[in-house]
């Protein structure tokens, strides 16, 4: 019979040909899942069932893959800690993804107590809730945000906060605001979509706040 279908590793989807060569090297699990964490290259996940790793895996050899599954096997720790070695040669001499390049942020005077207590609390929320995973960022006060009150961007790895936000609305406003932002800072370092599904929900829960992509801003005065 006359197969029509090219099944070499080549013409596989990339998550597929990566699983076989991982699985080929020992590695139990059912599914591969590309990420940008830049602190944890490969990770087990979903009881491990699944394999968290890098994108600069997506092309990697087949050897350095199957190195890759003997990691995470059962294979004896010798043979493990040669594959580790391997995989490290090749993180090594793989071109690191390019770093954000942060915008020079312009402060008034009167911008270094809120930017402090900001930082603070970037700081404090940072320890307690995230275990200080996540990478340290500009934080900045933006006069053009009118309809929102706060971004991540992702490009420039940094957090803007509306400056009416924290010049005119009641205290702890701004601080709910960058806890916000500090989730999508959160779902980019691992690697998952920014927005407001079901892991944006769950962490503002732990995180005492709106579980909600807007919220009510209580204000104290209207402000210009």
């Amino acid at each position: 019979m006359l197969d029509l279908f090219d099944h070499s590793p080549a013409a596989l989807p990339p998550e597929e040909r990566i699983l076989r060569a991982i699985q080929a090297g020992g590695a139990r699990v059912e599914r591969v899942h590309l990420t940008r964490n830049r602190r944890v290259m490969a990770s087990l996940a979903e009881g491990g069932e699944a394999l968290r790793i890098h994108e600069l895996f997506r092309d990697a050899p087949e050897e350095v893959l199957r190195s890759l599954g003997r990691i995470f096997s059962s294979r004896p720790a010798p043979e493990r800690r040669a594959a580790r070695a391997e995989v490290r040669a090749f993180l090594s001499a793989a071109a690191p993804p390019v770093p954000p390049v942060p915008r020079r942020a312009r402060h008034r005077a009167g911008d270094r107590p809120i930017l402090q207590r900001l930082a603070e609390e970037f700081t404090a929320v940072n320890a307690t809730h995230f275990g200080g995973r996540l990478p340290r960022v500009t934080i900045r006060l933006s006069d053009r945000m009118r309809r929102r009150i706060g971004h991540f961007d992702a490009a420039t790895l940094e957090i803007a906060l509306s400056r009416r936000l924290c010049e005119n609305a009641a205290p702890g406003e701004a601080e709910q605001t960058l806890r916000h932002e500090m989730i999508h800072l959160w779902q980019y370092v691992e690697g998952r979509k920014v927005g407001h599904g079901g892991d944006f929900r769950r962490w503002a829960r732990r995180l005492g706040i709106h579980p909600r992509a807007s919220r009510a801003v209580d204000w104290t005065c209207t402000g210009p």
